[in-house]
Order: C-alpha cells, then sequence, then structure tokens
C-alpha cells in the first residue's frame, strides 16, 4: 500500500505540473524533486515526523497551482514549506540534496587555501605573492571539489541524496 502511495503522489504531481505548471516554472520550482522527496517519506516508515510530512507533501500537491501560478508570496511560501521537509529529512535521516558535499568541500578547501596562501606569501616573501595565493587557493578548491565529489558519490549509493 505504501508503494501505491508514492505512485499516487507522482501522479499527482505530473497532472498538476501538465494542467496548470509552466515548463519552465516546472525547472526552476524543481517540482520533480517533490517525487523524490515522496520516495524517502516513504522509506523512513518508523519516523512519526515522516509521516507528518507525507500530509503535507500531499497539501503542497494539492495547492500546486496556487503556490507557483499565484502571486510572489504563495511561491515563498512554497519554497518555505518544501524547504521545511528537506531540513526534516538532512537533521534527522542524513538526506542531503545533489552536490551538497562538493559545494561545501569546495568553499571550506578555498578558504583554507586563501588562508594558506596568504600565511606561505607573507611567510617566505615578507610581501604578497600573487602567484603562491592564487596557487594555494586554487589547489585548495580543487581538493576540495574532489573530496566532496567523492562524498557526494558515497551518500548517492547509500541512498542518502535527494
Amino acid at each position: 500500500m505504501e508503494n501505491n502511495w508514492v505512485d499516487q503522489i507522482s501522479k499527482k504531481v505530473d497532472q498538476q505540473a501538465n494542467d496548470f505548471i509552466s515548463i519552465k516554472d516546472f525547472r526552476f520550482y524543481q517540482i520533480e524533486k517533490l517525487k523524490r522527496i515522496a520516495k524517502l517519506l516513504d522509506s523512513q516508515a518508523s519516523c512519526l515526523d515522516c509521516k507528518y510530512a507525507k500530509a503535507e507533501l500531499e497539501n503542497i500537491i494539492d495547492d500546486l497551482d496556487r503556490l507557483i501560478n499565484k502571486s510572489g508570496v504563495n511561491r515563498s511560501e512554497y519554497e518555505k514549506r518544501v524547504e521545511k521537509l528537506l531540513k526534516h529529512l538532512k537533521n534527522q535521516h542524513g538526506v542531503y540534496q545533489i552536490h551538497h558535499f562538493t559545494y561545501t568541500y569546495s568553499a571550506i578547501f578555498a578558504l583554507v587555501g586563501v588562508i594558506f596562501g596568504l600565511l606561505l606569501s607573507y611567510g617566505m616573501f615578507y610581501s604578497f605573492n600573487p602567484t603562491i595565493f592564487f596557487l594555494c587557493a586554487g589547489v585548495g578548491m580543487i581538493v576540495g571539489n574532489i573530496l566532496g565529489n567523492r562524498k557526494d558519490r558515497e551518500c548517492k549509493r547509500n541512498g542518502k541524496q535527494l
């Protein structure tokens, strides 16, 4: 029966998208993500909050036309409601969005590379050396990208990626 719920949600999303939502809005608001959220909520059967989130997801899908096609207030309401579901999945079940770790690690390691580049530049040359600075920042970003991509692939293998 539970798998039937996911199929039912998927059909509702498709019907709402075909009837009321333009292709541009479908991509911009990532409506397809609602189907993946439904699958993840369905897989967490023992979580009480997920049972409430299922009802919330059904309400979002039923109000999809009003939330997307009306004024900006409703669009921000849609984003807040979906973000609330994503926050629960992230905090309680360790489910992350696509490229989460790649972006996070790239930013952190680039910052570490910048700091290391400044320390190395001023430590060795007693003045700012842009070559050393940008080299360290670039290497930090590349290392962060590689490590983050590795972590994202691990999450995808474990089914913990949206």
